[in-house]
């Protein structure tokens, strides 16, 4: 009950353009989801009559308690569709209120700190609505396992799908150089101070990226015959199991598999839009 207009919201009253202007009281409504009384203000110059919740990021919602449990259903394995049967939206208000999380998300990124002693690189792939349409998606991890960055890529189609893939789809863009640059660029902007080793699989494009945005910080790759774990066979342990060097990102990918729908291996919840499959992964990392 104690706020104070920073200013009106008219666009065309002067005092939206001057801190602190002048208004008046003008009563109060209550608003029952939340149990709370919201002061109501009028400008003296346009007479506007707004309140406290004008200037809030979730202006004019109308079920408010929805947006924190949306969240965690979206980042604990629910698809939008199958979420707006469980709390009795629409599917269109429910896909709405997804691409609404946008803008409160990117505001939360530009907050976020770190600290890392090591960082782990990789590349999980999924792909956009059929698999000739492949997607990869770019992690940095530290040795937290905590998810600093994700960055989806488009890449072209490889294997015996490529062929089929250029003829139905045309060519199609490589952007994973660019996103990993993406990704270690905003890794390093909000490091509190510069790892000591960085560590990924044998990909020939990463020594460059890491000695670009990470110099003078030591790096190791490991093959597919280093990161293979032994196992035994028919209940024998006939060899001791290794560790896998790069654990904590391929938790991670395991991970996101699991908890986010659209990137499970069998599922009929695909990616439509790419930059869907970013905003849900922006999601999960300010929410971890």
């Amino acid at each position: 009950m104690s706020f104070t207009p920073p200013k009106c919201p008219n666009i065309k009253c002067q005092n939206n353009s001057i801190a602190g202007g002048q208004f008046i009281k003008k009563g109060h409504f209550y608003i029952k989801c939340r149990n709370q009384y919201i002061r109501k203000f009028q400008c003296r110059l346009c007479r506007k009559i707004f309140s406290s919740r004008t200037f809030k990021i979730d202006y004019r919602h109308k079920k408010l308690q929805v947006n924190v449990l949306f969240v965690k259903m979206l980042t604990e394995g629910n698809s939008i569709r199958g979420i707006s049967r469980m709390i009795g939206m629409t599917y269109k208000n429910t896909y709405n209120k997804f691409l609404w999380f946008k803008a409160l998300v990117a505001e939360e990124k530009t907050k976020l700190q770190y600290e890392a002693t090591k960082l782990q690189v990789d590349e999980l792939e999924t792909f956009h609505h059929t698999k000739c349409k492949p997607l990869s998606v770019v992690l940095v991890v530290n040795e937290k396992h905590r998810l600093l960055e994700a960055k989806v890529a488009e890449m072209p189609a490889k294997g015996k799908l490529a062929a089929f893939s250029r003829k139905k789809y045309g060519f199609r863009k490589d952007e994973r150089r660019e996103k990993l640059s993406e990704a270690l660029k905003s890794v390093r902007d909000k490091l509190s101070y510069p790892p000591s080793i960085i560590e990924s699989d044998a990909n020939p494009s990463y020594p460059g990226q890491f000695a670009r945005y990470f110099f003078g910080v030591k790096f190791r790759q490991y093959n597919q015959s280093k990161k293979e774990k032994r196992r035994s066979r028919l209940h024998e342990n006939l060899h001791k199991k290794e560790f896998d060097p790069l654990f904590a990102v391929n938790h991670k990918c395991a991970l996101l598999r699991r908890r986010i729908n659209r990137l499970a291996r069998r599922t009929w919840c695909t990616t439509k839009k790419p930059e869907n499959l970013q905003l849900h992964l922006d999601l999960f990392l300010v929410t971890q």
